[in-house]
């Protein structure tokens, strides 16, 4: 019975008394851990889903060390909201929502990322003439980056919750805190941008290459 009572420790109060829960995921337990004072549990909760965190902000900004920057920023976010997190819900949309928005004051500081036209220059020509495909999965990563560097903040974001990191539409609108449609909506004027700057490149690269030749 006292491990029921540890399940809920630190949730709120309905109708004067602690719910009642069937079943808490490990993310969960560890947040409810850390809000019955075992801080240490962070530490874990940072082992288990460091690797997200940090492989979205660097999708997102394109840069590896301000990817470190941002998912310390994150952390120390996801840290001091801890009790804003509603035990029961997906804790990784949570974080993912953090970590978005960490990014989002990156992007606003920094602008787009600036395109490295000799990069650019030296991409071989296309094996195969579906650029969007090419890109969203992952066959050329350089070109994925540079091509996600052009979208505005929100489109980046949309783009990569929902085609790189595998949520639904439903999951990348919560994790935004935006309606559904408006996803759709930034998704495809992201993939549109990515085809033609992918289109533009691929095709000056092979008007390069049947230069030299």
């Amino acid at each position: 019975m006292s491990g029921a009572v540890e399940r809920v420790e630190g949730m709120p109060l309905v109708n004067g008394a602690l719910p009642i829960l069937t079943s808490v995921s490990p993310l969960d337990e560890m947040v409810l851990r850390v809000r019955g004072g075992e801080i240490e549990a962070f530490d874990e909760i940072m082992l288990e889903t460091e690797g997200r965190v940090l492989g979205l902000a660097w999708r997102l900004l394109g840069d590896k060390e301000q990817a470190r920057d941002a998912s310390q920023e994150a952390y120390l976010r996801i840290f001091k909201s801890l009790d804003s997190y509603r035990i029961g819900e997906s804790f990784m949309a949570w974080v993912g929502r953090i970590t978005a928005n960490v990014c989002f004051d990156y992007l606003k500081k920094r602008g787009h990322l600036a395109l490295d036209s000799q990069t650019l220059e030296s991409i071989p020509s296309p094996i195969s003439d579906q650029a969007e495909i090419y890109v969203l999965q992952q066959q050329r990563r350089e070109l994925i980056q540079k091509a996600l560097s052009i979208l505005t903040p929100a489109e980046r974001s949309a783009l990569v919750l929902r085609d790189m990191e595998g949520l639904s539409t439903n999951e990348t609108a919560r994790v935004l805190g935006l309606k559904a449609g408006t996803v759709r909506t930034q998704i495809s004027s992201a993939r549109n941008k990515i085809k033609n700057f992918c289109q533009r490149v691929l095709h000056k690269s092979g008007r390069s290459q049947g230069g030299r030749l």
